[in-house]
């Protein structure tokens, strides 16, 4: 196979690749993994079978290295964080609080709802 032949085949994944965060995440995600995995293999020497660590650190570097690829070929992009379900926790949060400050502290209550009797304003000076 010519070099060329090989190179113009590279070259949509190359642009990709360059172009895709996600997926240079991924693949560096798995390179490190890689990198951490080699080096307690090399300072234990311990079969990896018998070495949890060890294996979960394969795993999680093959996990990474498929997605990087999967990303390459496909396209795929960083997923965008979804922010809805966030706001609809702080809000939840924010209605306890204050509902808990409004039940605790009375002269809050009365000064946001007013004072419990009406006998500021005169009856007779309707109309």
């Amino acid at each position: 196979m010519p070099a060329t032949d090989m190179a113009s085949r590279l070259t949509p994944y190359i642009e990709e690749l360059l172009s895709n965060e996600y997926a240079r995440e991924n693949l560096r995600e798995s390179a490190g993994r890689l990198h951490a995995a080699y080096e307690r293999s090399k300072k234990r020497r311990v079969e990896a079978a018998r070495d949890r660590k060890l294996r979960g650190q394969l795993e999680s570097a093959a996990t990474a290295f498929g997605a990087g690829v999967k990303a390459l070929t496909s396209g795929r992009r960083k997923p965008e964080r979804r922010r809805g379900r966030q706001l609809v926790w702080l809000g939840g949060i924010v209605g306890v609080g204050v509902g808990l400050a409004l039940a605790a502290n009375e002269d809050l209550r009365s000064s946001l709802f007013g004072s419990g009797s009406q006998s500021e304003t005169p009856e007779g000076s309707q109309g």
